[in-house]
């Protein structure tokens, strides 16, 4: 683990290898735009609507909402700890500040799972939309197994080259596939809401809301905001980074988790009206864009548009993966190996490679068992959300101890925080309690035993080399700074 801090707001990290990283230069605009471009907005203005009515009904708005709400207070409780930290190992580094090995072990094990999972997922997503775009064309094969790998492959290929050539080259591509994205999904959302009418007494009937398929809707929704503070691997090389990360980790729950509820509320009329496309097969934009009367050059568009916008995602989560999987190799839980740093770029080039090859192996292993991309995307999705689920619980913990040790007095933050801890987990008692259908049935168990095996080789590795794992370093003569 590698965390250092200074009073004066400039941290500069001196441990072997993060040393190495351009630190420092990364600023708020830039910081910001590259979290909120990481989960594609374009895509889950998409997507998330779509998810809250197909586990929802017509009254999907709650689920997106308190989705959000959720990732929000999970999110306080990480700022409790960025604005006192200052860390590449996002929160691996932070829980060991609180807790003992065992929750640092955990945590290592469960984001190790969940950032290969996000690049393996992320990769079928671009998969999902090119080969759609590419049925549109005339290539009816363009979901099977061997195309869907080369078009994967390529994409994280892509992505890793971008992501090996810094931060700077990263930002520019990710915000500008993003950025470009977002119009159309936007006038396809507009014209939906125009074309059917907002039918809102229908969306406000609390008295046909199933209680069970909200929380459903919760779990499906949180796919598209998990994994929000992630850029807080990127602290050592940020400017004032005690300031700008939890700028940045907060602006994902806040303006996605808004854009997304309101997507919702104005695409569910659309989404019932072209119930019959979504059936055949068709994605959700491209089914609003017809029955809108887009024509069907924007239906087909769309599916392009947002292939090309998925590769935000890839370079950012290629980017944040890398830097925690350092922190691994630095604490030695992983080789040494792992920790080199590219002289040229100053970006740690091998974790990139190591994490975007695990992330293809595993999307195509699943597309292997499922049989179609399609499948492997939605069985793998569920995994994604519990991976996170034990290190947010811990962290919101963890942010109630830091309080309270500190004899802090932030009454909402401790309400939020522990409201955030026990959503997460409900999220994952719920998927157990009331599963969805096969094969995502099963993932509940399966995301154990990965993590289970995962974390065996972590403590493993972590005796036989005796790490020394730096805790993240506290603000000296400014222990607390105002929530």
């Amino acid at each position: 683990m590698v965390d250092t801090a200074s009073p004066h707001g400039n941290e500069h990290p001196h441990q072997s290898g993060v040393g190495d990283l351009d630190t420092g230069h990364l600023g708020r605009i830039p910081l910001v735009s590259l979290s909120l471009a990481s989960f594609v907005p374009a895509v889950g203005m998409a997507l998330v609507p779509l998810l809250m009515f197909e586990t929802a009904g017509t009254a999907a708005w709650p689920s997106a909402l308190l989705g959000a709400l959720a990732v929000i207070f999970v999110g306080l409780s990480v700022i409790t700890f960025a604005r006192r930290f200052v860390s590449t190992g996002s929160l691996y580094s932070y829980v060991a500040e609180v807790f003992g090995p065992w929750a640092r072990y955990l945590t290592a094990a469960a984001l190790f799972v969940g950032f290969v999972l996000q690049v393996g997922g992320i990769g079928g997503i671009v998969g999902i939309f090119t080969g759609s775009f590419l049925i549109s064309r005339g290539f009816e094969n363009a979901l099977d197994f061997g195309p869907q790998s080369a078009i994967i492959l390529g994409a994280i290929v892509i992505a890793a080259m971008v992501a090996i050539r810094g931060l700077d080259t990263s930002v520019r591509v990710a915000v500008g596939l993003a950025a470009l994205s977002i119009p159309l999904v936007l006038i396809i959302t507009i014209a939906s809401a125009v074309h059917t009418g907002l039918d809102l007494s229908q969306q406000f009937d609390f008295d046909g809301i199933s209680v069970s398929g909200i929380l459903q809707g919760v779990a499906a929704g949180t796919t598209f905001l998990v994994g929000f503070e992630s850029c807080t691997a990127l602290a050592a090389e940020t400017r004032d980074a005690r300031r700008n990360i939890p700028l940045a980790v907060m602006s994902v729950p806040v303006v996605l988790g808004v854009l997304y509820l309101l997507c919702t509320i104005l695409q569910v009329p659309g989404l019932i009206a072209a119930s019959s496309d979504l059936e055949a097969g068709m994605s959700a934009p491209a089914a609003l864009a017809l029955n809108a009367g887009l024509g069907s050059a924007v239906a087909t568009a769309t599916d392009l548009v947002l292939a090309v916008a998925c590769f935000a995602a890839l370079i950012g989560f290629v980017n944040y993966g890398a830097r925690f999987i350092m922190t691994l190799g630095i604490d030695k839980l992983l080789p040494e190996r792992i920790t080199a740093v590219n002289t040229k770029f100053q970006t740690p080039h091998v974790a990139i490679i190591v994490l975007s090859v695990l992330g293809f192996a595993d999307i195509a292993a699943v597309m292997a068992v499922t049989g179609t991309v399609t499948e492997a995307y939605y069985a793998g999705a569920p995994l994604i959300v519990y991976a996170w689920v034990a290190p947010y619980i811990l962290i919101t913990v963890g942010a109630i101890i830091l309080m309270l040790r500190a004899r802090t007095k932030h009454p909402l933050i401790l309400v939020c925080s522990a409201l955030g801890g026990i959503t997460m987990a409900w999220v994952y008692l719920n998927g157990v309690i009331n599963p969805p259908a096969p094969p995502s049935d099963a993932m509940s168990w399966v995301i154990v035993v990965v993590i289970a095996l995962v974390l065996a080789v972590f403590v493993m590795s972590g005796r036989r080399r005796r790490p020394t794992p730096s805790a993240p370093a506290p603000i000296r003569g400014e222990e607390e700074i105002a929530l």
